[in-house]
């Protein structure tokens, strides 16, 4: 018995009879995508052709200024866990809640910004200003508290520097700063 030819291998019982011009033609039309390396997407300062070794937890240097994700607060229960065991301070701007945690070496912070506050562009643009205030003093925070800042009705219109104010007056009546 003849053996198919090699692009016949892969194809449906109906194509196999095709004379092999018909096949060609067929997949000429339909040729393979090519990935072009400028369209992949690298890591953030990562450059083509370099691996970049991943950070751990540890390995930041004590001086280091980045502020990342293991730093917040992320899971609703742990918000749950802040709004029900811990101590909780109100500014005109901003509302603090804060809850001391024994098995956390870490301080960690986490963001609300309800619809009260504005659209998704105003209560986006409160967070990532609430999320650089506590970025910039993060290492005259407490070890070992979670931390959750509940953005009022007024942060929408107040500035950068009202809210920096804000935050530094409800840290310290909170005794969270160093």
């Amino acid at each position: 018995m003849k053996e198919p030819a090699p692009l016949q291998r892969g194809l449906p019982p109906q194509q196999v009879n095709r004379p092999q011009e018909q096949l060609n033609r067929r997949l000429s039309r339909h040729p393979v995508r090519k990935f072009r390396l400028s369209s992949c997407v690298f890591p953030r300062g990562c450059r083509r052709g370099k691996i970049s070794a991943v950070h751990s937890r540890g390995m930041q240097p004590p001086s280091s200024f980045s502020f990342p994700k293991f730093r917040r607060l992320t899971r609703a229960s742990e918000y749950q866990r802040v709004k029900r065991e811990g101590s909780v301070r109100t500014g005109k701007l901003l509302t603090l809640g804060v809850v001391p945690v024994q098995d956390s070496d870490l301080c960690r912070v986490g963001f609300v910004t309800s619809r009260h506050v504005g659209g998704a562009a105003v209560r986006n643009r409160v967070r990532r200003r609430l999320r650089e205030i506590v970025r910039q003093h993060q290492h005259h925070l407490r070890e070992g508290i979670w931390i959750v800042l509940v953005a009022r009705k007024d942060a929408a219109t107040a500035d950068y520097r009202a809210l920096e104010d804000e935050w530094l007056r409800l840290a310290s009546r909170a005794s969270i700063l160093l």
